[in-house]
């Protein structure tokens, strides 16, 4: 499995209206490794991919390809 883009984390997240800092709280991501995510800086690890896809309502596989 390959982590797809850190940019469709963002655009989920957006369009559901979470602020980045909310939504890192939420995740227990920090924000700045949240933001390293979003701009493809940082990869992230599969608890975490799976704690925002069910935050995000969306299977793994929208984030991943």
């Amino acid at each position: 499995m390959q982590f797809r883009r850190g940019s469709i984390v963002k655009k989920t997240r957006e369009e559901q209206g979470h602020k980045q800092y909310f939504f890192a709280r939420l995740t227990g991501i920090s924000q700045s490794h949240l933001s390293k995510i979003e701009n493809e800086k940082a990869i992230p690890t599969l608890p975490e991919l799976i704690i925002m896809s069910v935050i995000l309502e969306r299977q793994l596989g929208h984030f991943v390809s």
